[in-house]
Order: structure tokens, then C-alpha cells, then sequence
């Protein structure tokens, strides 16, 4: 499969606020040096310069310097984000997040798929910035229609590696457009992990944005809990099953020696390439660690369609990969073992013993009657999805098409 083939936008789409850059054809035109990267089946524009930021509570100094002479385990880091209309006002907060590091990556790569929001304007600014304190920017284009969820950033990975074939990592960092760090030592510790040499991959904490309702907030609390940093390895599945596995993208780390001994992260997946990936380190013998005290802002506001769409991906997911379960064993234990714990919390908020920083967090306390029935409507409407998808081969791809929220998944691959 293509992954990262330039975008074709005409100019009557390219979005006029995008600062210095211009579409123009196949490329992105900046002013500033560039280095082109073309092959065979795609090319691709890298921007390589700094980012520059001024952080008002820390000196001008390397953020990486600083944490391990106060004795803070750190690793030469990059860090991998794919953006697609992230929102103006959004896409700066997650920049301005980024540039309150203490720990500051080397390198960040970001492969844009296109956006017309007006962010790609942040992100050149940030690339036309240059100081030697911040790390360096490269930036990549793709395509939307040929965005894959793990082709595509293993693709722009390969791509800076290539460029940069004598300072690679040690560590590699993937998070979303839409996980914020939540506080300046985020990143330093979640690399804290990778003190332990058995150690392949560390994911953190996932706060709920202040707008998630009761049930996204429970869910986050659920799957990220604050108290419970641990490392888990192959032999845990007798008593966590397929839960064993659990990882996500939006703010997680590889160790690079060990995600390239693995081919790197797989393409040609609707969605799950982290969970793929933390089933494979773990069944060659390595284990994954959850970062309890490294956190981002992370959480989706979907609607009933929206959910139908995620679970449909993951049951498509589950199906084509058997592997998984037969390795592991089945997720639908978690599923009631969630649905004891959000009927409990909804008890506790209904009851009015929440606390003013939990409403806060999760909006106006629901009714135990209008909790009640958003909990039992959206698990259900998961399960249809989630059970439809595990099906989708009984259905025509123009049926699974309209189900899935990962529409290019479904298109003919060239």
C-alpha cells in the first residue's frame, strides 16, 4: 500500500491563512532551505529547521540536560504527531504545551494530511522559527485518502531516519493532534520507564477535556487510572486476558530498537496498530509499562453514530486479527467488569457526593433515570457496532463502508 504520497489540492482549496507556504502541484513550497525526499511512489517535502518558544519558568537551556543532571532518567527522544484540521485555537495549545517541556524531543515530525484550517500556518511558523534550545522541526505531507493510522507514521518515522541516518533515537514518542500535555515534566516522565532495560513501550495517562460528559470521563478514569503505574509481560494475560495488550498512540512511546526488530508499526489496519504492536513486544519476551504521573488531555465528545463508527473499526479490527484473542483471550469480560464501574459512578454522582473538581471535569451530575439511560443506549449502540464489525465480512464493502469511521480504510489500495 501507498502510504505518503503527496497531496494533489488545488489552489482554490489551499488554504490562503497557511503563512509562508503555498501548495504548488506536488509540493509544498517554503521559504526557507528544503530538503526533498522523492522515490519511486510518493515524494515528500522535509522542513528542517527549530521550533522556538520561550518559556517563562525555565531557563534557555536543553530541557533533557537539565532533567538528568536532577537525576531524572531521560533518553534522546523524537516525537511523531499526524495532523489533519486539528482547529486553530487547538493545534496552538497543543504547540504551546509542547514548548513548556522541561524535556524537550530532539525532533519533531509532523506529517500533515492536508489540513485547511489554518494550523499548517502554526506548524510552518514553528519550522521558519530557529533557536538551538528547542528541537527540530521536520514536516511531511500525505494525502488525506492514503492516511493509515500505522503505515502512515511509521512512513514519516523511515522518512526522518532516513534524513537524519546519524542521530537517531533511542526513543520514539507518538501522540495525536488532540492529547495535550497536561503539565511541563509530561514527556520526561513517561521516558522514566525506559530506565528498565525489558521495557519496549510506555503509555501515559488520558485526563477527560473539560467538555467530556460523565460517561467519556468514566472512561478515561477506567482505562488510565492515577494511581496505578505498572509493567505488565506475557504471563499477566491469565489474569488481565486481552487487556494485557491495551496501549494507545495518542501518548505513547517505543523504544526504537525494539519497534524496529518488529518491521516497525503495521499498515493496512482500520485502526488498533498500537494495540498490534504491544501484543507483538510482548509475545517476543518484552513488556509495556503504563506511566501513571505522565498525562495528556484526551478524550472525544462522539455521538451515537460516532461510537457505532469506533467500536464497528475495532470489531473489524478483532476479526481480521484472531491472533489477538487467541493469544490473549477475549475483551468481553472488561465490558462487564466497565459496566459495574460506570453504574457505580453514576450512583456516586447521582447520590450528589461528588466532589466540585469532579463536576467540574465531567459537566452538570446526571440523573440515576437519564444516566441510567445514557449508559445502557451507548454500550448498546457499541456492542451493535462492535458485533457488526466482527461480521463485516457477511456484508457488501459499500455497507461496511458507510458503518466504518475509517472511510479509506474500505478504498481500493494503489
Amino acid at each position: 500500500m501507498l502510504v505518503g504520497a503527496p497531496a494533489n489540492v488545488s489552489a482554490k482549496k489551499a488554504n490562503a491563512s497557511a503563512g509562508k507556504g503555498r501548495r504548488n502541484n506536488e509540493y509544498f513550497f517554503l521559504n526557507q532551505r528544503l530538503e526533498i525526499i522523492d522515490c519511486p511512489t510518493l515524494t515528500a517535502t522535509v522542513s528542517q529547521v527549530t521550533f522556538q518558544g520561550e518559556n517563562p519558568s525555565h531557563p534557555p537551556v536543553s530541557g533533557l540536560h537539565s532533567l538528568a543532571s536532577a537525576g531524572v532518567a531521560v533518553s534522546p527522544f523524537w516525537l511523531v504527531v499526524p495532523t489533519y484540521n486539528p482547529g486553530l485555537a487547538n493545534w496552538a495549545q497543543w504547540l504551546h504545551a509542547l514548548r513548556t517541556q522541561q524535556g524537550q524531543p530532539d525532533r519533531v515530525v509532523v506529517v500533515d494530511s492536508g489540513s485547511t484550517d489554518g494550523s499548517l500556518a502554526l506548524t510552518q511558523q514553528a519550522v521558519l522559527a530557529t533557536t538551538p534550545d528547542h528541537p527540530a522541526f521536520t514536516l511531511l505531507h500525505v494525502q488525506a485518502a492514503q492516511f493509515d493510522h500505522g503505515g502512515t507514521r511509521q512512513w514519516a518515522l523511515d522518512q526522518a531516519l532516513q534524513a537524519h541516518p546519524h542521530s537517531p533515537p533511542q526513543v520514539v514518542v507518538f501522540m495525536t493532534q488532540d492529547a495535550v500535555l497536561a503539565h511541563p515534566d509530561a514527556l520526561a516522565h513517561l521516558l522514566q520507564a525506559f530506565a528498565n532495560p525489558q521495557v519496549a513501550a510506555v503509555y501515559g495517562r488520558q485526563l477527560p477535556k473539560p467538555q467530556a460528559n460523565w460517561l467519556e470521563a468514566h472512561g478515561r478514569q477506567f482505562n488510565y487510572p492515577d494511581d496505578a503505574s505498572r509493567t505488565v509481560q506475557l504471563q499477566d494475560k491469565d489474569s488481565l486476558g486481552l487487556k494485557v495488550c491495551f496501549f494507545s498512540n495518542a501518548f505513547g512511546a517505543y523504544r526504537l530498537s525494539a519497534l524496529q526488530a518488529l518491521g516497525g508499526l503495521p499498515a493496512g489496519l482500520p485502526l488498533g496498530e498500537d494495540t498490534f504492536t504491544a501484543g507483538k513486544l510482548l509475545l517476543s519476551g518484552q513488556s509495556l509499562h503504563y506511566q501513571a504521573n505522565a498525562a495528556v488531555y484526551h478524550s472525544h465528545h462522539y455521538n451515537g453514530l460516532q461510537d457505532f463508527q469506533r467500536m464497528f473499526d475495532t470489531g473489524v479490527f478483532h476479526a481480521q486479527n484472531p491472533w489477538l484473542v487467541q493469544s490473549f483471550g477475549r475483551a468481553e469480560g472488561e465490558g462487564w467488569r466497565l459496566l459495574r464501574h460506570q453504574w457505580a459512578h453514576l450512583q456516586w454522582l447521582a447520590s450528589g457526593q461528588a466532589t466540585a473538581t469532579a463536576t467540574a471535569t465531567q459537566g452538570k451530575p446526571p440523573s440515576l433515570l437519564g444516566g441510567l439511560w445514557q449508559m445502557v443506549f451507548t454500550n448498546a449502540v457499541k456492542l451493535c457496532g462492535y458485533k457488526m464489525g466482527q461480521w463485516h465480512r457477511l456484508w457488501p464493502k459499500s455497507l461496511n463502508k458507510r458503518l466504518s469511521m475509517y472511510k479509506s480504510f474500505w478504498q481500493p489500495k494503489a
